[in-house]
């Protein structure tokens, strides 16, 4: 569970480690998050679906690689490693099923959405230097 947790941040955060990575950030929580500023289950779930290539409800490992290095997400030769360890119910996707285990790892005060605060505190806690 602890590397699941240091994944799924690692998908939010690892962009801010890199130059332009705190625009990024604001650019991807903001793209999400929406005018309330909070990242709700649904709005945390169409982030990962945006790898979703095809439409079909599924990340495949494929769309997931394609994706973070079509993103410029850094670390690409990792993305891999990345797709295992959110695939919590390994079932070689990402979907409706895994979503609700990552967002409980971002989603500190259990309040059902996840604030700036928390998704910044959970990035830069595994992501920096």
């Amino acid at each position: 569970m602890r590397s699941l947790a240091i994944i799924a941040v690692a998908i939010f955060g690892c962009v801010v480690a890199q130059p332009g990575g705190q625009q990024n950030f604001n650019n991807l929580f903001q793209r999400y998050a929406g005018n309330d500023n909070l990242l709700q289950p649904n709005e945390f779930a169409r982030f990962w679906l945006h790898f979703d290539d095809d439409g079909d409800g599924n990340v495949s490992k494929q769309e997931f690689d394609s994706g973070w290095r079509q993103e410029g997400f850094p670390h690409p030769q990792n993305a891999p490693l990345y797709f295992l360890e959110l695939d919590a119910v390994h079932d070689e996707v990402l979907n409706s099923l895994d979503f609700p285990h990552i967002f409980n790892l971002f989603d500190e005060d259990g309040n059902g959405a996840i604030n700036e605060r928390e998704a910044r505190y959970n990035w830069n806690a595994y992501f920096s230097d």
